[in-house]
């Protein structure tokens, strides 16, 4: 069934917009629906702005995105809790408890203090993925996509003239405005350190807080729009605007995952009959880190190494899970805060703090709970399975789903040896929000349809 047999169809029309006010509380009426959706759009502009645009109240640093998540977020819960229909994906479970139990873990290992660190990353990830979950229009998904790609290309562009001017362009600009410093990037372009440099350049970063984030960004939304919109000319553009991002960040890991996204989209599209796709490579997946695992001394090193990286760099993240996996198991069930000390100095390769693997610094920071969490989190917005063959799905719209599974497929490949934080931390809410209430949509279109075959 296509966009335009939805709209010549009025029985499907109505009873399907019945069941939509009935389950999300009046949420289809014509005003909101564009209010929403623009809202939405609004707070994307918004994640993309540079850490330099934020503020204080009091002790707390507040950026815009993090304002109208707050607020859009107790719009969420208020719509959520009028409800008298509700889909329940296993990500709705698992995203609130998440915020819960990082605020509750770093109460208890740091106190007030603690909670406020990490209230605030709390409040962000499950305000995030609840406004996209319960204020996205049914028919809005794909319109957000692609003014989503079209930011992410806005942002790349951006980021192209950190390298064309041989300086952080963005970061130059707003300090020259806002007076805003950040130590670690002076003393990194002083030095011409390499999470700035590499081969004597400068590393793309544009908005976004590091490089490897920059190169994150640019593989997530070429992967969406290539697989989402691959029988345009936009999706392909988007996509090569986006490789061509990943390259000037000289970020190994986001062209790797890169590679992965867009291998995974090319065998959907050959693929279109073979049903159990996912499984086949879910399997093999397994089989290779079984193997790993079995057979190597280093599998840390192994795996690292067979996905392209630098010996140095694998070496360098092997020593970093040899440390922070004994403070993991130190404290298994809260962790030891966001700023609590995990004794790096005691292993001669580290040189400083940084944890570059996202998995494991959550679980040190929140405990392995916290960790598990945030992947449930991910994975359980795909929790009712495939729906991209619904026949009450538009085209694009299943697209649209597979093409954040392989996203957020990609976000937990790369989470075991890159850090997330800032702009890529709210974008991994957005998407686990955005395919679960894809998932929504396509069983309310369902059983609207068949409530109105029983009419007929």
């Amino acid at each position: 069934m296509n966009r335009r047999s939805l709209e010549l169809d009025p029985g499907f029309r109505l009873a399907y917009l019945q069941e939509r006010q009935q389950s999300l509380g009046g949420r289809t009426a014509g005003g909101s629906l564009s209010l929403n959706e623009l809202y939405l759009k609004l707070l994307l502009v918004a994640i993309f702005l540079p850490e330099g645009l934020s503020f204080f109240i009091g002790d707390f640093r507040l950026s815009v995105a993090r304002v109208l998540i707050f607020v859009s977020s107790i719009a969420a819960i208020s719509r959520l809790s009028s409800t008298r229909t509700v889909v329940c994906v296993p990500s709705d479970i698992a995203a609130p408890v998440a915020g819960v139990w990082m605020m509750l873990a770093a109460t208890v290992t740091a106190g007030f203090t603690g909670l406020k660190g990490a209230g605030i990353d709390a409040i962000v990830f499950t305000g995030a993925y609840l406004t996209f979950r319960y204020l996205s229009p049914g028919d809005s998904s794909v319109r957000v996509a692609r003014f989503s790609c079209k930011l992410a290309v806005l942002v790349i562009c951006v980021g192209l003239l950190d390298p064309l001017n041989d300086k952080l362009f963005t970061y130059e600009f707003i300090k020259s405005i806002t007076g805003y410093v950040k130590f670690s990037y002076e003393g990194a372009l002083a030095t011409k350190a390499e999470t700035l440099y590499r081969d004597g350049v400068i590393r793309a970063m544009g908005p976004l807080e590091h490089s490897i984030l920059f190169g994150a960004i640019c593989a997530w939304f070429g992967t969406l729009a290539f697989t989402t919109f691959r029988l345009q000319v936009f999706g392909w553009a988007v996509a090569g605007i986006a490789l061509i991002g990943v390259l000037f960040s000289q970020a190994r890991s986001p062209l790797l995952a890169y590679l992965i996204g867009f291998a995974l989209a090319i065998f959907y599209a050959a693929t279109p009959r073979f049903t159990a796709r996912w499984r086949l490579v879910g399997l093999c997946v397994s089989a290779v880190l079984v193997t790993v695992f079995t057979f190597s001394g280093n599998p840390v090193v192994t795996l690292v190494r067979l996905c392209g990286v630098s010996p140095e760099a694998a070496w360098y993240r092997q020593a970093i899970w040899e440390v922070g996996g004994r403070v993991v198991l130190g404290s298994p069930i809260f962790g030891i805060g966001v700023n609590g000390d995990w004794n790096w100095q005691s292993h001669g390769a580290l040189l400083s703090e940084s944890v570059d693997a996202f998995w494991l610094a959550t679980a040190m920071a929140y405990g392995i709970p916290g960790s598990i969490l945030v992947l449930l989190t991910i994975v359980g917005a795909c929790g009712l399975g495939s729906i991209d063959k619904s026949r009450h799905l538009t085209p694009e719209e299943g697209r649209l789903s597979v093409a954040l599974g392989i996203v957020m497929t990609t976000v937990v490949f790369l989470g075991f040896m890159v850090h997330f934080w800032g702009i890529c931390w709210i974008l991994i809410a957005v998407f686990a929000g955005m395919r679960a209430n894809l998932a929504e949509t396509a069983v309310l279109r369902d059983r609207a349809a068949r409530a109105a075959e029983t009419w007929v």
